[in-house]
């Protein structure tokens, strides 16, 4: 019992470490967030293009991922798309094969972000209090 009550001491040397180690990984984190985030958006623009993929005439089509340059463009035969299935891999597969793996794909980097964004704030949750037990020190130190 009277182990459960024992304090536990750790030098403001320590705390400082610690919290510098999670500014970098909670900086690392929201990247990886930011990945994620721009992932879904490319996968949105992916799937509305195979959406109106069998409209007629000219459509305007992405070059780049983040759509800064736009063609306008026919699509020739739209029974086949070239899917990036990763790993540099790629699959000539049908629209609608396409729209089920963009699903699957969606699914699966929303559950990843989740996860990402939850663990980003544990992290941030711990570098606060943490930075307040440091605010706490220095403002018992004598001037």
């Amino acid at each position: 019992m009277a182990d459960q009550n024992r304090e536990m001491q750790i030098s403001l040397e320590d705390l400082l470490a610690q919290a510098e180690y999670l500014k970098k990984y909670i900086d690392m984190l929201q990247k990886s967030i930011a990945d994620l985030t721009d992932s879904l958006a490319s996968i949105d623009s992916a799937k509305q293009f195979l959406e109106n993929i069998n409209e007629k005439g000219d459509q305007l089509i992405t070059v780049d991922r983040r759509g800064f340059v736009l063609i306008k463009g026919e699509v020739k035969d739209s029974s086949k798309v070239t899917l990036n299935i990763g790993l540099g891999y790629y699959a000539e597969v049908s629209p609608e094969h396409a729209q089920k793996f963009l699903d699957a794909k969606r699914d699966e980097i929303n559950k990843a972000l989740q996860n990402m964004v939850a663990e980003r704030d544990k992290a941030a949750t711990a570098y606060y209090q943490i930075a307040e037990i440091l605010e706490r020190a220095q403002a018992e130190q004598p001037r």
